[in-house]
């Protein structure tokens, strides 16, 4: 996994994880709660954010008061971005998997190796 997806599955996790519960989608998160939440910084978030937007992962809105000025606006997960967070983690849970295969492997050849030149 690049460092890229990294920051990229950081933010869509943030996103699905601090939506409350009675939204599904259309939990709009302003730049400042996610630089707050990942501990990046706003010039990251916001390129990644706005890259993601661009690819349909989220989606960006505006909010508006009673009197119809804008109160701000955010960025939300859409389900193509739930898509790509849960390829992400599977990806990772894919790299350990292997990790730990090569691992184990690298273990019994040096036990191999040592029962045969430590005799």
């Amino acid at each position: 996994m690049t460092p890229n997806q990294q920051i990229e599955m950081h933010l869509l996790h943030v996103l699905q994880e601090d939506t409350p519960s009675e939204y599904s989608f259309g939990y709009y998160f302003p730049f400042g709660y996610l630089v707050t939440a990942t501990g990046y910084d706003l010039e990251i978030v916001r390129g990644f954010m706005r890259s993601m937007r661009n690819r349909g992962l989220v989606q960006y809105g505006t909010g508006f008061q009673e009197d119809g000025y804008v109160s701000g606006g955010g960025y939300t997960l859409v389900p193509a971005g739930l898509t790509h967070l849960r390829n992400l983690r599977e990806e990772v849970r894919n790299e350990k998997q292997t990790a730990d295969d090569v691992s184990a492997r690298n273990r019994a050849e040096a036990v191999s190796w040592a029962s045969t030149n430590y005799r």
